[in-house]
């Protein structure tokens, strides 16, 4: 039994496209399942977020009356360190 060399040729490609074919099945099955991982980690950080957003808010406003507890916040980040040992300069 000889066979065709086109014949082959033709197995040959189908055994490659099959493979190539496996191959990006299984890329996309795990890129799927890592999105879903990562979505899930966001929308619990964003319900984080959102929980420490009015604390923070509040604690800016307590900040007034009681500015001892200024350094806390900026430690934490959550008031900006100010420089106020160079005012900014009017522009002409």
């Amino acid at each position: 039994m000889n066979r065709d060399p086109v014949t082959s040729a033709l197995a040959a490609g189908l055994v490659i496209s099959v493979m190539l074919t496996a191959a990006l099945c299984y890329a996309y099955l795990h890129v799927a399942q890592n999105n879903r991982l990562l979505q899930s980690e966001v929308a619990r950080l964003n319900a984080q977020r959102n929980l420490m957003q009015p604390l923070a808010m509040e604690s800016l406003e307590f900040s007034r009356k009681h500015p001892s507890i200024i350094p806390v916040l900026r430690e934490l980040g959550v008031r900006p360190v100010t420089d106020t040992s160079n005012p900014p300069s009017a522009q002409p």
